[in-house]
């Protein structure tokens, strides 16, 4: 009985007590690719398998396993990658790579069933094609074997289109002695100019790569040099001039990274997509002046009306504060002010006199002369002039007597010639006490009466 192909037995079989392997879903030149489930978590996975003359060769087998193993442990992910999951051997030996399963259909079909594509759905393809080689850059791996079979477009479950790059896990195989004489018998990939003669693989080559697959999306269908000419001269400018600077002989002349030519790609799929997002809408010409007029800002809105109320506030506290303020200057204005005045000290009153004694009067008194001054109880008792009443004896200032007496001496009456009243002996009078000097000349007196009559 002959020994089955390497790589061809394994349907129906366990691998590692971990996947059953169901079916053959491919065969490719180099691998076969199984449809399997994965028993721990009953999950569908996809394994591929090295055929006989990879399997067979160390130095294919050792890459192939060296670019899984980075995959699988990459922290790295994007959506256009299929996720690895394990990369090891079977009992018998055999290399296994366990990843993500993906159902759709490559780009070569879709070309061949579609024909060219508008720039803008090229344009979206290419750009996320270069987002999954641009997460293979940043975990330090190059592809190098992009081509319209590579790439596969798969409906998410929102039933949009993504794209997902194909046999990643192989591409380092690629560059060793046996992967080049395998990949030289190939057509399918865009191989760049380094490449091919001097076997150098980077980051730029995959820059070709994206710029000539763009190209065919561009321009598919076109038999001849002419017609992929007329193609690409009906291309907007940002189109053509992606193309030219990706496709340059010369690897240090194209792009600085593949992120700025996917950026510029993302720039020309916007520019591509503004007039179809922003409709003219034809209106009258008597509407013209007014949509001239531009709405103010709502900014400017609002700074207006916040200066708005803080000047009526302002207005308000000013007002307030400007009647505070000429309130209390009229207050001020308007208290007259007070001067010291000295106060003369207090003259103690005149002992009361003693009272007289009580005699009986004559049935007529000798005449008074209307000048006499009083006496005091003393002096009458000894003249014998009894009041008819008792009174109170009169109290007076001892200044405003002396002034009395003083002022108009020429005023007081005379008496008549021959007739001498008996001088009055006068009330005996306390010491003087000393008086302060007056400003205006006098006593004092007439500041102490305006001082008191002042109402408080």
């Amino acid at each position: 009985m002959a020994t089955p192909e390497r790589g061809l037995g394994h349907a129906g079989s366990i691998v590692k007590n971990r996947y059953r392997v169901n079916a053959i879903a491919s065969v490719g030149r180099d691998v076969v690719v199984y449809a399997a489930e994965e028993l721990r978590y009953g999950r569908p996975v996809t394994l591929k398998f090295l055929r006989e003359e990879a399997a067979t060769d160390p130095e294919f087998v050792a890459a192939v396993h060296q670019q899984a193993s980075a995959l699988a442990i990459s922290v790295h992910v994007h959506r256009g990658l299929p996720r690895v999951y394990e990369c090891g051997t079977t009992e018998r030996g055999e290399l296994f790579i366990a990843l993500e399963r993906t159902k759709g259909t490559t780009l070569r079909e879709v070309l061949d069933a579609r024909g060219a594509l508008d720039p803008a759905s090229a344009l979206r393809i290419a750009s996320q094609v270069g987002e999954a080689l641009e997460t293979l850059h940043h975990g330090h791996i190059v592809h190098g074997q992009l081509g319209l079979e590579s790439v596969a477009l798969v409906k998410d479950s929102d039933g949009v289109e993504q794209v997902s790059l194909l046999g990643v896990e192989l591409t380092a195989a690629y560059r060793t002695p046996l992967g080049q004489r395998r990949l030289e018998a190939s057509t399918g990939c865009y191989l760049a100019p380094e490449q091919i003669e001097r076997g150098e693989t980077s980051d730029a080559s995959d820059q070709y790569a994206l710029g000539m697959l763009l190209r065919e999306l561009l321009t598919a269908g076109a038999r001849d040099t002419a017609s992929v000419e007329t193609a690409l001269a009906s291309l907007p400018p940002e189109i053509g001039r992606i193309l030219t600077t990706a496709l340059d002989p010369q690897p240090e002349r194209r792009f600085p990274d593949l992120s700025v030519m996917v950026n510029d790609m993302w720039a020309a799929q916007t520019a591509l997509a503004e007039p179809a997002a922003r409709p003219t809408v034809a209106e009258p010409r008597a509407h013209r002046r007014r949509r001239q007029r531009s709405q103010p800002p709502q900014a400017t809105l609002r700074i207006a009306a916040a200066l708005f109320t803080a000047g009526i506030i302002a207005a308000v506290v000013w007002f307030v504060l400007s009647g505070t303020l000429v309130s209390l200057v009229r207050s001020v204005l308007t208290t007259p002010a007070v001067t010291a005045v000295p106060v003369a000290p207090s003259i103690p009153a005149a002992p009361p006199a003693p009272s007289p004694t009580v005699r009986e009067v004559p049935s007529s008194p000798p005449a008074r002369p209307p000048f006499a001054a009083v006496k005091d109880g003393a002096t009458a008792a000894r003249e014998g002039a009894i009041p008819a009443r008792s009174a109170a004896p009169v109290v007076r200032d001892a200044h405003t007597v002396r002034d009395a007496a003083n002022a108009h001496p020429s005023a007081a009456p005379r008496p008549a010639p021959g007739d001498r009243p008996e001088e009055a002996e006068p009330p005996p009078r306390p010491p003087a006490a000393r008086e302060p000097s007056s400003p205006d000349g006098g006593d004092g007196s007439a500041i102490i009466d305006w001082v008191l009559s002042r109402p408080r």
